[in-house]
C-alpha cells in the first residue's frame, strides 16, 4: 500500500529559521533565555513553555547554573523519575560541563560530599519531586526549584498531601474505613462496596458530602491513628492530614479511598514556599489554569513558547489507526505485527486492570520480555539492550524517555483521564469534563512524544482503545493540538480510512526505513500544517478567571476561616459563566454550601441557611447530577422533593454514558451487532428463553441495571433504575393471543416482587413494578384477584416501544460526545422522558393493571 499523497503546495516558512528547524536541525531558542531573563527579578513562579526535545533541559540547566554562580544560590532541578534524574545529570556533566549532582532513594543514601556541595551552593541537585515532597527532606532551604515537566506534576505535588488506602495494598485499613462509611452510603453503593475488587465497577467513585465527613471525622482519625503506625509511606501522609479532614475530602470507589484537598495547599510547605522562585518547565502550560491548580501557586507569570514554535514541533511520529478499517480479531494480529516489526515498543494503557492484560498477551503470544514501569525508572538499559521486549506502563504519560533506536514504535491505548479518583470524580459524577480537557491533552501530547526526543527522531505511534479513538476522530478536538501533531494526525486517519493490515504494515516499514516513499510523506505532512492553528480550549478563560479565587478558598479553608473561604466561593461562582461549566459551577456551589456548613458548626455563621440555600442552587444548576441528591442524607441539605429532576433518570443516564462509552462511536459495528441481537430476540414468538435474553439485554443497552435468573419460580428479567424503583417482569412471549392466561402464572406474576425484595435486599425499600408482557387479552377467573397487582403490556406494544427506545437510543448516540458532559446528560434525559423511556414515564404508560386490561373468562385453553 503506497501512501496517499494529497496534491503538493509550495510550502514557504516564515523566515529562513523556520526552514532551518524544517529540515530537523534544530536550535536551542536562546530568545527563551533572553526573555527569562528580562523577568526574572519581578516574579516569584514563573513558567517556561518550550516543546520536548528542543533544548528544554539545557535551557533549565543553564538557568539553574547561571544563578548558582551569579546569587549563590541553592538549585534543585525536579524531575519525575529516577531514569530522568540520571539522564538529566548525564547531559548536564557529559553533554554541557555543568557541574551537578543526581540525589536518588533515601536521604541516608546521598553522599556526603555531594551533600556537601550543594549545602554550599557548588553545585546544582537533579532529584525527583518525592526528595522535594516529603515530611523530612534534606532540600528544606532551597533558594531556586525548578520544576521540570510541571505539566504532570499534579500527582506528585498532590500526593503530599494525598492519602491512598487501596483494597489491594492496605486491607485491614481499607476494610476498616469501608466498614465505617459503608452504613451511610445508598444501598446499591453498600454493594459496591462489598464487592470483591474482582467485581469492580471500574468507573464509579462517589464522594461522601462534606456533613457526612465531617460527622465520622472522629472514627476516621482513631482508625487511620491505628491503622497507618505501621507503615511509613502512609504515616507520612496521614500525618500532613490528619489535623486538616475539615480541608479536605472523601473519595470513595471499589479499589481504593482517597483523602486530600481539591487543590494541594503548597504554600503551606515551607521548603518549596520559602524558595526565592520556582521556574516551572512545560511542553504545554495550557490557558485555563491548570498549572495553578496542579501546584497550588499563583500568580504564575508565563513566557509562552517562542515565535515559530507554535507551528513547528519536535521530532516526527506517524500514527497508525487500525480501528478506523479493521475489525478486532485483525487489529489484534495488526498490533503483533507492529510489535515484531519495530523490536521494542512502548505501549502505554491508562489502568493497571489494562496492563496486566496486555502483559499477559505479550508473554504468551510473542515470548517478548515484558518491562513495567519502576523497571524502566531503574535503568531502561535492559530494555533498550533487549531484540523483543515491550514496556507496559500504566497511567503514565511522562517521566519516561526513548531516545533514536531506543524505541520506535509507541502503542497507546486509552484516554488518559481520571488519573486519580477527584479526577473521575470531576468527569463521571460532576461533569466537569472541561476542567481536565487541557490536562489530558498535555498527557496526550507527553505520551506521543515519549519516543520522540531529539529533532531528528522518529516514532510510529498506534492508536488503540474506544476512548482514544473517539476523542482523535473528532476534529473540533484536534483542533486543540498543536499544528505539528494536528497535521500528523490528519494524515495517519488519512492513511488508515478503507486500510488493510497488509498496507499499513507496508507503510510502517517504509516509515521505520524512512526511504523515499516516506519522504514524500514527510512533506505532505508538512504541506498540511501550513494550513492549521491551535484553538484555545473552550470557557478557557473563565477558568483562567477563577483560579485565584479558587486557590485563595483552598488556603482559607486550610486557615478554618470558613467565612472568608465562602466569600472566595461567591468569586468562583461569578466567575463560571461558560455554558460548558454548568457542572463545575454546580460543584462551587455544593462546595460554598458546604463552607458554609462549616462555618455554622465552628460558630463563625449564626444559622444553617445559608449552606441549605447553596444546596439548594447546586442541585437547581445542574438537576442531572445524581450526586447533588446525596445531599439530602444529610440535615442541612434541601430535601428530595427540591430536586429538579428524577433521580432515578439520572442514574440511568449515568449508567447509559457508561455503556456507550464502552460500545464506542467509532463505529456502528459494535452498536448494530447488539441492537440487531436484541431485536431478533425480542420478535421472538416460540422461544421463550430468547426473548427473555434480548428482553435483558435491551434493558442494559438503555441504561437500567438489568439481570434475569434460571431458579424455580424466578421473575424473568428486571430492570433497576436506582435503589428506590424496580421494574420486573414475567416474560408470557410465547403464549398466543387466544390463550388464557391462568391463574399460576397470575400469581406467579405477583409474586415476583416479594422475590426481588428478598434475593436483591438493597431493593428492600424500593417501589417494585411487577410487568406481564403478554399476547393475551384474556384471563381466568381464578387469575383476577393476583393481577389487580399486576401492570399489563401487550407484547406487541412492547415491540413497537422497544422499536422506538432503539431508535431514540441510535439518535442520542449519534451525539455522544464521550463521558462528562452535562449537556449531553439533559439532552439525552428529555428525549428519554418524551420517549417514555424514563423510570416515572413507564410507570405512568403501563397505568393499568392486567385485571383491567384483560377479560375475565371461566374456561379455555390456558398457559
Amino acid at each position: 500500500m503506497a501512501f496517499k499523497i494529497p496534491e503538493k503546495r509550495a510550502v514557504c516558512p516564515d523566515d529562513p529559521e523556520s526552514l532551518f528547524r524544517d529540515l530537523h536541525k534544530k536550535t536551542v531558542p536562546g530568545l527563551l533565555l533572553r526573555s527569562y531573563l528580562a523577568v526574572h527579578t519581578k516574579h516569584s513562579d514563573i513558567a517556561l513553555q518550550l516543546p520536548t526535545g528542543s533544548g528544554k533541559t539545557l535551557v533549565g540547566l543553564l538557568i539553574a547554573e547561571w544563578r548558582r554562580r551569579k546569587y549563590g544560590e541553592r538549585v534543585m532541578y525536579l524531575c519525575p523519575t529516577r531514569q530522568l534524574v540520571n539522564q538529566v545529570a548525564e547531559q548536564a556533566t557529559g553533554k554541557y560541563g555543568i557541574d551537578v549532582h543526581a540525589f536518588t532513594g533515601s536521604r541516608a543514601s546521598y553522599d556526603a560530599q555531594a551533600s556537601s556541595e550543594w549545602l554550599n551552593a557548588e553545585a546544582v541537585a537533579i532529584t525527583t519531586y518525592s526528595s522535594l515532597f516529603n515530611t523530612n527532606p534534606f532540600f528544606d532551604e532551597p533558594n531556586l526549584i525548578i520544576l521540570d515537566d510541571a505539566h504532570s506534576a499534579e500527582n506528585y505535588v498532590s500526593s503530599y498531601w494525598s492519602l491512598v488506602i487501596e483494597r489491594s495494598q492496605h486491607a485491614a485499613a481499607f476494610a476498616a474505613l469501608a466498614g465505617v462509611i459503608t452504613p451511610l452510603l445508598p444501598p446499591s453503593d453498600r454493594s459496591r462496596m462489598a464487592a470483591g475488587a474482582d467485581n469492580a465497577d471500574h468507573p464509579w467513585v462517589e464522594k461522601l458530602p462534606t456533613p457526612v465527613f465531617q460527622g465520622i471525622a472522629p472514627e476516621v482519625i482513631a482508625l487511620l491513628d491505628e491503622h497507618t503506625q505501621n507503615n511509613k509511606q502512609l504515616r507520612h501522609r496521614w500525618s500532613g492530614l490528619r489535623d486538616s479532614l475539615h480541608a479536605c475530602h472523601f473519595y470513595i470507589s471499589q479499589r481504593a479511598i482517597l483523602i486530600r484537598p481539591l487543590i494541594p495547599p503548597s504554600s503551606t510547605f515551607v521548603p518549596f514556599a520559602s524558595a526565592k522562585q520556582r521556574l516551572y518547565m512545560s511542553a504545554t502550560l495550557g490557558a485555563g489554569g491548570d498549572l495553578e491548580r496542579v501546584t497550588g501557586r499563583q500568580p504564575i507569570h508565563k513566557i509562552p513558547v517562542p515565535t515559530g514554535w507554535d507551528k513547528q514541533g519536535i521530532g516526527r511520529r506517524f500514527f497508525l489507526f487500525p480501528k478506523r478499517s479493521l475489525d478486532d480479531a485483525e487489529t489484534d494480529q495488526f498490533i503483533i505485527e507492529s510489535v515484531k516489526l519495530g523490536g521494542r515498543a512502548l505501549y502505554l494503557v491508562p489502568d493497571d486492570r489494562s496492563a496486566e492484560k496486555v502483559k499477559a498477551a505479550i508473554s504468551s503470544i510473542l515470548g517478548y520480555t515484558v518491562f513495567d514501569a519502576s523497571q524502566i525508572e531503574d535503568s531502561k538499559t535492559p530494555f533498550v539492550q533487549s531484540n523483543g521486549a515491550v514496556a507496559v506502563v500504566a497511567n503514565r504519560y511522562d517521566g519516561i524517555d526513548l531516545i533514536n533506536d531506543e524505541c520506535r514504535l509507541l502503542l497507546a491505548d486509552g484516554l488518559p483521564g481520571g488519573a486519580n479518583l477527584q479526577e473521575r470524580f470531576f468527569v463521571l459524577r460532576v461533569t466537569a469534563q472541561l476542567l481536565l480537557d487541557d490536562r489530558i491533552l498535555t498527557r496526550l501530547v507527553q505520551g506521543f512524544g515519549r519516543c520522540t526526543r531529539s529533532p531528528n527522531d522518529y516514532a510510529a505511534v498506534i492508536v488503540l482503545g474506544e476512548s482514544l479513538n473517539n476523542y482523535l476522530f473528532k476534529k473540533e478536538r484536534r483542533e486543540f493540538f498543536h499544528p505539528e501533531i494536528q497535521a500528523e494526525l490528519e494524515f495517519g486517519l488519512d492513511q488508515s480510512k478503507g486500510a488493510t493490515a497488509a498496507g499499513m504494515l507496508e507503510n510502517l516499514r517504509h516509515f521505520l526505513a524512512q526511504d523515499a516513499e516516506w519522504d514524500e510523506a514527510e512533506k505532505a505532512i508538512i504541506a498540511l500544517r501550513g494550513g492549521l492553528t491551535q484553538r484555545t480550549l473552550a470557557a478557557a478563560p473563565e477558568l483562567a478567571a477563577a483560579v485565584a479565587a479558587e486557590l485563595d478558598y483552598q488556603y482559607a479553608l486550610w486557615n478554618a476561616d470558613f467565612v472568608a473561604a465562602l466569600e472566595k466561593c461567591r468569586i468562583v461562582i461569578g466567575k463560571l459563566t461558560h455554558s460548558d461549566l454548568r457542572g463545575y459551577r454546580a460543584l462551587w456551589l455544593y462546595l460554598a454550601g458546604s463552607v458554609a456548613w462549616l462555618a455554622h458548626q465552628a460558630g463563625q455563621l449564626p444559622d444553617d441557611n445559608i449552606a441549605k440555600d447553596y444546596f439548594r442552587q447546586a442541585q437547581a444548576a445542574a438537576p442531572v447530577l445524581r450526586w447533588l441528591v446525596a445531599l439530602r442524607t444529610n440535615a442541612a441539605a434541601p430535601s428530595a422533593s427540591d430536586a429538579t429532576e428524577d433521580p432515578r433518570l439520572t442514574a440511568v443516564i449515568e449508567r447509559l454514558e457508561t455503556i456507550l462509552e464502552k460500545m464506542g462511536t467509532i463505529h456502528d459495528r459494535k452498536y448494530d451487532a447488539e441492537e440487531a441481537a436484541i431485536l431478533n430476540a425480542i420478535l421472538q414468538d416460540d422461544d421463550g428463553k430468547l426473548f427473555e435474553e434480548g428482553h435483558k439485554r435491551l434493558g442494559t443497552l438503555l441504561g437500567y441495571s438489568s439481570d434475569n435468573s434460571l431458579d424455580d419460580a424466578a421473575p424473568d428479567p428486571w430492570w433497576i433504575a436506582d435503589d428506590s424503583f424496580c421494574i420486573v417482569c414475567e416474560d408470557h412471549a410465547g403464549g398466543k393471543a387466544d390463550t388464557v392466561l391462568s391463574a399460576t402464572k397470575a400469581r406467579q406474576a405477583a409474586s415476583h416482587p416479594d422475590w426481588i425484595k428478598t434475593n436483591l435486599p438493597d431493593l428492600a425499600d424500593a417501589e417494585i413494578v411487577p410487568v406481564i408482557i403478554t399476547p393475551c387479552s384474556k384471563a381466568h377467573n381464578g387469575a383476577i384477584p393476583s393481577l389487580k397487582r399486576v401492570r399489563y403490556w401487550a407484547r406487541e406494544d412492547f415491540r413497537a416501544w422497544a422499536k422506538t427506545a432503539l431508535q431514540v437510543l441510535r439518535e442520542i448516540r449519534r451525539d455522544f460526545p464521550g463521558p462528562g458532559h452535562l449537556g449531553w446528560r439533559a439532552t439525552a434525559a428529555t428525549r428519554f422522558k418524551d420517549a417514555k423511556i424514563a423510570p416515572t414515564e413507564i410507570d405512568q404508560m403501563l397505568s393499568k393493571t392486567a385485571a383491567e386490561a384483560m377479560t375475565a373468562v371461566a374456561g379455555g385453553e390456558e398457559m
